[in-house]
């Protein structure tokens, strides 16, 4: 069975959304009548409440493309309005691995990574698929894509029990480990966040 692709929405939430993640009932209503959606989480940034991630897991980057270009597209859109208080981005990830386990952990790693200038995915990507396949205390799950509209763009998803978890592992990283993140933030910048995300059906 194929990899499902990812969308990602990474917004700036609005007052009612902190207050009340149900504000987006409608969105939720909307894709579970549309073909090919398999799940949708969405939830607060840990370190930024006024930031939120909104995944949707596709059969295939088709079936979204199929939804935005089809008649219910502005109802959907009308729904998103009450969840958004500023800017937001769409991205769209082939994961590596299936990220379900990652968005359904107590708390989902979302770490941006840009390559710098003169890198190339080919370089990178063989050592992200070495440390995500590292056996890791608190882990859940971690996994790592390309996204298709940014071509220096990959998001790792990474599932812990908490963000202490991470932290934890963070401090006790072997040599061979530290040497292979060294490795990696060579070629690439990271920016990690953390999301508390929920799952809506």
């Amino acid at each position: 069975m194929s990899l499902p692709v990812a969308e990602l929405v990474l917004f700036t939430s609005s007052e009612a959304y902190q207050n009340d993640q149900g504000v987006l009932g409608g969105l939720i209503d909307i894709l579970n009548k549309t073909e090919g959606k398999i799940a949708t989480y969405h939830g607060p940034e840990v370190e930024d409440p006024t930031k939120g991630y909104l995944f949707v897991l596709w059969q295939t980057l088709e079936h979204h493309k199929a939804l935005m270009s089809g008649p219910t597209y502005p109802a959907l859109v009308e729904t998103l309005k009450p969840a958004v208080g500023g800017p937001f981005e769409m991205l769209h990830i082939n994961f590596t691995k299936d990220p379900t386990p990652a968005l359904e952990a107590p708390v989902t790693e979302v770490a941006l990574v840009t390559l710098k200038p003169g890198k190339t995915k080919e370089e990178v990507g063989p050592l992200l698929h070495k440390l995500t396949g590292l056996p890791t205390p608190g882990i859940v799950l971690s996994t790592w894509g390309p996204t298709v509209e940014k071509e220096e763009t990959l998001i790792i998803a990474a599932g812990w029990e908490s963000v202490e978890a991470h932290k934890q592992a963070s401090k006790g990283v072997s040599g061979e480990v530290a040497q292979l993140i060294a490795s990696i933030r060579e070629l690439v910048d990271i920016k990690i966040t953390h999301g508390k995300l929920k799952k809506y059906d």
